[in-house]
């Protein structure tokens, strides 16, 4: 499947996850940290058992030092700052405030993403590029006003 249409189906379900992940933390009466808690543990129960046959890549890759420093950068980036701290922070604001103003704020990863790929990562200034992270974030501020 296509990576566009994948990041499509990504923002989809996360659309949803978020718009039911709010509704049912006010039900339950749950503090952000144990909604997360519970998104959490169903998302490691089945991770594990759809990875469980492609286990020993993780092994191997932990026995080299090249190995052991990618999976090290993704414990330390996408499980401690993206997965907890940046899910927790969502998590508060979703629980806190208008879903239709959380949402659209904590989704300007466009931005980031390119200004990252530009700046870390090699990639090439493209304007057409920079002209629709720009009007991703023209249609947030619209829909926070």
């Amino acid at each position: 499947m296509r990576p566009e249409i994948l990041a499509a189906l990504t923002a989809l379900l996360w659309a949803v996850g978020s718009y039911f992940g709010k509704r049912g933390m006010a039900q339950a009466g749950l503090a952000p940290q144990l909604g997360l808690l519970v998104r959490l543990w169903v998302s490691a129960l089945v991770l594990l058992a759809i990875s469980a046959p492609k286990l020993a890549e993780l092994l191997r890759a932990l026995r080299e030092p090249l190995g052991r420093q990618g999976v090290g950068q993704i414990a330390l980036f996408e499980g401690l700052i993206a997965g907890t701290l940046g899910m927790l922070a969502y998590y508060t604001a979703l629980r806190t405030g208008e879903l239709s103003r959380v949402v659209p704020i904590a989704f300007t990863t466009p931005l980031w993403g390119f200004l990252l790929g530009v700046l870390a990562g090699g990639e090439a200034f493209v304007w057409t590029k920079a002209l629709g992270v720009g009007a991703v974030l023209l249609g947030i501020i619209l829909l926070n006003l």
